[in-house]
């Protein structure tokens, strides 16, 4: 009976039909909307008086498998930087998703492949990081403003780029799985978030399906408050939600194959390990579509050729 318990437990709110008809849990929305095809519940999770279901995910405990030993916290003014990847990008005067504003009065050209000392650790709001530049670029009057997260390769806020090629890619996958690619703002139901002091905690619902998953691992509350406080994390920052999916891996059994995880069969083990925490994993045993091990082997191989 424990067994099964755990297993029940182990539903996620794979929380993420971000990605619309791409994502394997779309399907599941779509059938809780009612029809024939319906996917039954399990009925370990109970209904709320108006018919909801609040999906729950399961954090395994600690324990004393291997981790990552991340690198320590830079200090001083001179290690704060952003370094742009390959695309060319913008520092804007505003967080606004359009590019209309005309270069020289609401953005300033920031070339790829280029460091940018700025005065303090960047933050981060919604789908930007905010700086305040050390030294005036040329030609540009703008003192701070925001860049798009996805067009930074690395900064002095840490997180993913500091990981392995392996492990980065991995984290990669996971997120396509989960149908936020890139995103760390996202909530349940294509919902998006602005401050990153906390996990969100909204509640949002599809159907009857409802979760309050939030950021690129579609972490639970629940789950989130289970992680932070041991690695303490006091926000909910995507170097910080990096850090704590690493720290769920760990706490599955997977870290050393997820090191590996450029051979198939080191890839394919990691995914068993971690499908009874994301059911959107293959050989998850929770009744609901999942993507393939081949299709996630091709993400996995491309994400790997970008480090």
């Amino acid at each position: 009976m424990r067994k099964i318990l755990a297993a029940l437990v182990g539903l996620i709110a794979i929380a993420a039909p971000l990605c619309a008809e791409n994502t394997a849990f779309q399907q599941l929305l779509d059938n809780s909307r009612g029809g024939a095809a319906a996917v039954p519940l399990p009925e370990i999770v109970p209904a709320h008086a108006d018919g909801t279901v609040d999906m729950v995910q399961y954090l395994p405990p600690d324990n004393d498998e291997p981790g990552f030993a991340w690198p320590g916290r830079n200090k001083g003014l001179e290690d704060n930087f952003v370094y742009i990847g390959g695309e060319a990008t913008f520092l804007k005067i505003s967080d606004a998703r359009s590019e209309a504003l005309a270069e020289g009065s609401g953005k300033c050209a920031l070339s790829p492949k280029t460091l940018y000392k700025i005065s303090a650790r960047p933050g981060f709001k919604g789908e930007h990081m905010t700086v305040t530049l050390a030294e005036p670029l040329p030609g540009c009057q703008l003192a701070s403003g925001y860049i798009y997260i996805s067009h930074v390769s690395s900064s002095s806020a840490g997180g993913a780029w500091e990981l392995p090629r392996n492990i980065r890619a991995f984290l990669d996958t996971l997120a396509y799985a989960e149908g936020t690619d890139d995103r760390y703002n996202y909530i349940f139901t294509h919902a998006t978030f602005e401050s990153y002091a906390d996990h969100p905690r909204k509640r949002k619902c599809a159907g009857k399906l409802c979760s309050n998953a939030s950021g690129r691992y579609q972490f639970l509350s629940d789950t989130w408050d289970g992680l932070a406080p041991g690695l303490g994390l006091t926000d909910f920052t995507p170097p910080s939600q990096d850090k704590a999916v690493v720290e769920t891996i760990r706490r599955s059994g997977a870290f050393r194959n997820v090191s590996k995880a450029s051979k198939y069969e080191e890839f394919t083990e990691a995914l068993r390990k971690l499908n009874g925490v994301w059911a959107s994993l293959p050989g998850s045993p929770y009744g609901q579509p999942t993507h393939t091990k081949a299709q996630l082997w091709k993400v996995y191989k491309a994400a790997l050729a970008k480090y």
